[in-house]
Formats: C-alpha cells, sequence, structure tokens
C-alpha cells in the first residue's frame, strides 16, 4: 500500500531554510534595501565648476528610553522593549552612517528621553554613554553638532527636572546656542526650550523683542548677536521646535497623519510662539529651517511679511521606532560652496542648501505584519501536515488488519475444508480453533496501536460512527517495519516539528542582535 507522504525531514528542512532566509532579509537586509533611492541631494544636480561640497546628515528625536519613559510595565516588559528599540536605532544609524557616509552630523534635540529628570550622576553617566554607544561613529569620529531639546533640559521648573539639567548638558553636549561656518554656510543652533521660556516672560511684560533686555545668554542676545555681526554665506536655522504656522497648514504628502498645531503640555510645546517666529525670520533670514521635536515629517513654507520673502522649513522625522509613527527617517543636507578659480575675479555665488528625506523600515510592521503572519501560515502548514499524517496512519492500521485476518490461520482453515458452498454453509457453524482469540482487534506480532478517537450515534435510523486520529499519538513497536514512522499523533507531531523548526532561525536572530549591540 503506497501512502505518498511527503518525508518529514525534508519538510522540516525547507521551512528552516525559509525561516533563516526571512530572517536575515528582515533584520539586516531591509535597511539597505530601504536606503536604496537615498541619494544626496547635490548628485541630483548639474555639477559647478570649482565646486566644494559638504554633506550633513542630520538626525531628530532619537530619544533613547530608559526606566522612566515606561512606568506602567513590568522589569520584563521593559528589558525587552529597551532592548528592541536600542536594536532598530542601532541598525538605522549604522545602515545610515555606512552607506552615506556623511562629513558631519547634525542632531536636532531629544537625545535622550528623560535627559531633563533629577537622577544620580552615575545613572546619567550610563545613560549617556548607552547613547554614544548606539550611535557609534568608529574609529573616524565626524564634527558632531548638537542642540537642545525638550527631553533634554526641559520647559519650565517642574519638580522632577533636575537642577543640574544646564550644566549636565553643556559638559555633555556642548553650548546650547552656538554658530558654526561649514562650506561657506553659517549654521545656526537655537535653544529652542529656553526661547519658549524668554517669550513668555517678554510676553508678560508687555515687550516687544526690539525693547526686550534680553537676558545673559540667553536666545534672544545671542540671535540679535549674530544678525549684527553678519554671516558667511547663506543661513540654515536648526531649532529643536518647528516655528509656528497656520493650524490647518499641510505639511506635504510625506507626511504620514495630520499635521503640526500649536499646544504646550508637562515640559513642552508644540511650535514657537508667532513672536517669536518672526524675530527668527526677521533677524537671521535663513534660507533654510531644519526642526525636530514633532516626530513626523513636515514641510512649510513661512512668509517675511516685510519682504514677501519665501523661507522653507523641514521637520525631520524621529530616527526611533518609539516615537509613534510607522517608517522613522533622517534628513540629508549638501551645502554647496564654489572656489572661484585664477582665470576669475569674481566668485560664482554660493547655491542655496539642498537636502532630501529618507526613510527607514516600518520595524513594528515586520513584527506584526510579517512575522506574525509567516508564523501563522507555518502554523497551519504543520497542523494540515501532521493531521494528514495521522489520518494515512489509520488508514494503514485498518489495511494492515485486514489483510492480518486474510492470512490467519483461521481464514486457511476455513479455506482447507472444501469448496462447495455446502460445506462452506456447514463449516460455519463451527467454533473457532481453541488455540485463537476471538477478539480479532488484538493487534499481531506484538504490534499495539492507539485506536483513533469514536462517537457512534443512531441517525435516520441507521448506526453511524465519527472517527478522529488520536492527537496525542500512536505506538509502533521497534521491530515493526512495516508500520510507517509518521504513525504520531497531530499534537506530538505538531510540536515536534515546531521545535524543530523554530530553533534555527531563533538562533541566528540572536546571533545578527547580539552582532549588532556590538557595532
Amino acid at each position: 500500500m503506497s501512502l505518498n507522504i511527503p518525508d518529514r525531514g525534508l519538510q522540516r528542512n525547507g521551512l528552516r531554510v525559509a525561516w533563516i532566509l526571512a530572517v536575515i532579509w528582515l533584520e539586516l537586509g531591509t535597511f539597505r534595501f530601504a536606503l536604496r533611492d537615498c541619494h544626496w541631494p547635490d548628485t541630483r544636480q548639474p555639477h559647478i565648476p570649482d565646486s566644494r561640497i559638504v554633506r550633513i546628515l542630520v538626525i531628530a528625536d532619537p530619544q533613547i528610553i530608559d526606566r522612566h519613559s515606561y512606568p506602567g510595565r513590568g522589569p520584563l516588559l521593559f528589558a525587552l522593549s529597551q532592548y528592541v528599540v536600542d536594536l532598530n536605532l542601532r541598525k538605522s544609524w549604522n545602515s545610515a552612517f555606512r552607506h552615506l557616509r556623511p562629513h558631519a552630523v547634525v542632531v536636532l534635540g531629544d537625545m535622550m528621553d528623560n535627559g531633563r529628570l533629577s537622577m544620580s550622576t552615575a545613572e546619567y553617566e550610563a545613560y549617556f554613554t548607552r547613547y554614544n554607544n548606539i550611535f557609534n561613529m568608529g574609529d573616524s569620529p565626524l564634527p558632531v553638532y548638537y542642540l537642545p531639546g525638550n527631553h533634554d533640559v526641559g520647559i519650565g521648573n517642574l519638580p522632577s527636572f533636575s537642577l543640574e539639567v544646564d550644566s549636565r548638558y553643556i559638559s555633555h553636549f556642548g553650548p546650547r546656542n552656538y554658530r558654526r561656518t561649514v562650506g561657506n554656510h553659517t549654521l545656526v543652533f537655537i535653544d529652542a526650550p529656553a526661547l519658549v521660556e524668554e517669550d513668555v516672560l517678554r510676553a508678560s511684560g508687555g515687550h516687544t523683542f526690539d525693547s526686550w533686555p534680553a537676558l545673559s545668554h540667553g536666545p534672544v542676545e545671542f540671535v540679535k548677536q549674530t544678525a549684527s555681526t553678519g554671516s558667511l554665506g547663506p543661513i540654515v536655522l536648526f531649532s529643536h521646535i518647528p516655528l509656528s504656522r497656520p493650524s490647518d497648514a499641510s505639511c506635504g504628502p510625506l507626511r504620514e497623519k495630520g499635521t503640526i498645531r500649536q499646544g504646550y503640555g508637562f515640559g513642552y510645546q508644540n511650535t514657537l510662539m508667532d513672536g517669536a517666529t518672526e524675530f527668527l525670520l526677521q533677524s537671521l533670514k535663513p534660507s533654510l529651517v531644519m526642526s525636530g521635536d514633532d516626530h513626523d515629517y513636515c514641510e512649510y513654507e513661512h512668509t517675511i511679511a516685510s519682504s514677501e520673502e519665501k523661507i522653507p522649513e523641514v521637520t525631520v522625522k524621529s530616527i526611533s521606532m518609539a516615537m509613534g509613527i510607522r517608517r522613522p527617517g533622517f534628513q540629508l543636507l549638501s551645502l554647496i560652496s564654489s572656489v572661484p578659480s585664477p582665470d576669475h575675479i569674481t566668485q560664482t555665488p554660493v547655491p542655496p542648501p539642498l537636502q532630501a528625506p529618507c526613510f527607514m523600515p516600518n520595524q513594528l510592521g515586520i513584527y506584526f505584519y510579517i512575522y506574525i503572519p509567516l508564523g501563522l501560515v507555518t502554523l497551519l502548514f504543520l497542523l494540515a501536515s501532521n493531521i494528514t499524517r495521522a489520518n494515512k496512519g489509520i488508514g494503514y492500521q485498518i489495511w494492515s488488519r485486514k489483510h492480518s485476518r486474510q492470512d490467519s490461520p483461521e481464514a486457511l482453515h476455513e479455506l482447507s475444508r472444501g469448496k462447495s458452498s455446502h460445506a462452506v454453509d456447514a463449516d460455519s457453524f463451527l467454533p473457532p480453533p481453541a488455540n485463537k482469540s476471538r477478539d480479532h482487534r488484538t493487534p499481531a506480532h506484538g504490534r499495539s496501536y492507539s485506536s483513533p478517537w469514536t462517537w457512534r450515534f443512531t441517525f435516520g435510523g441507521q448506526r453511524r460512527r465519527i472517527a478522529l486520529p488520536n492527537p496525542f499519538g500512536t505506538w509502533r513497536s521497534r521491530g515493526d517495519h512495516r508500520t510507517p514512522q509518521r504513525d504520531v499523533g497531530v499534537l506530538v507531531g505538531l510540536l515536534q516539528d515546531l521545535g524543530a523548526i523554530a530553533w534555527p532561525p531563533i538562533f541566528v536572530f540572536l546571533g545578527i542582535s547580539l552582532w549588532v549591540m556590538q557595532w
């Protein structure tokens, strides 16, 4: 009897290979594949003779989480959350950094989710070290320009905020207001949380920005000094908090949901106020504004009322999967400067800064919409395979018993009595030989089988029976080579298959994770 059941070993190996390839692709390949269309914006422009290009990678709101981030989660769930988020940040950062090879990096604030909170020096140092380990640049560190976010220094004086927040930030990340000249451009970094606080003080005192006695070393004083001293080339303004705009202003087609609206709460404010926004734009007249804080992408064009000049602002996506967006991202900034040749007396005008967004894979989508469905498909496939094996195993038992009875001494005895129907009818009244059991259900040659689950009932005046395979397995004697190896119950076989198939991809996943955590 041919049962034609697929080989269990071949089936297991095929699923193992499929899962291993899926894990390698989803954990590593998708991050490289997501950057296939991510190119520096200057590469899409015509070449400018005697030009120099500075390429800056701009990231926003890493907000690496700590024990204060999810107070409602238990220790195990929080440890898992932190590990998964850190792992995703490492993969995104390393994929972007190694693929794009920037000349400098700008971080638009909120480096740590709870850098503003009161904590011991040792805890803050460990927090800062973890941040540096995630955003590791290897043996060739590049210039990194930080600016403070509300999660780094806070807004307002709340009891949970550290009294050392200012000194801690400056000692670990640098000044809160500063400017740098890069590629014939002036990069201006504003302490937006401090500007929000100073703007409240100014407005409550009834002052304009012209009459306001600016706080020493504050953002207003810094902006006035920058405006009075002038700048080399176009200005690029960096602010953690986006500038104000109408509440119904569109953010463009690349935004995932909603728009940016004014609002405030515990230690945050969604946008700068109208007065502060006008003050920055009028004083600095930047060629480009780049902001963060909102976590989602947004493009908006401001207009300076006095000159009708248009100033674009780009709110950069968060690079973290934990910030409520499907696809994290970052921004590419190209600064092009021209160097006059000896044959030209005048220098070619500096082109405006160029920028372009890039997006990373949907990590939660990979977990929930790929891994889980693949797992369910695998489970259903294995369940169907084991049910098929069990049913065909029952078919083999029935076939085996039937042929065992045909070859039994009782059947041979009947045939030896003669071929006439009369003899057979007469002998049919004789009892069976005394040395044989009447119970033909007892398996021959030492074999034992567990019976299927059977229900007998009467329906429509007839006796009926439903038989299902025993889910807990059947037994096979060692000496019985005719009974197939597939004689295993549904549940036992399913669990054996799952265990045999799951451990190789799990080890590959853990190996990749440990490898990534060492980058």
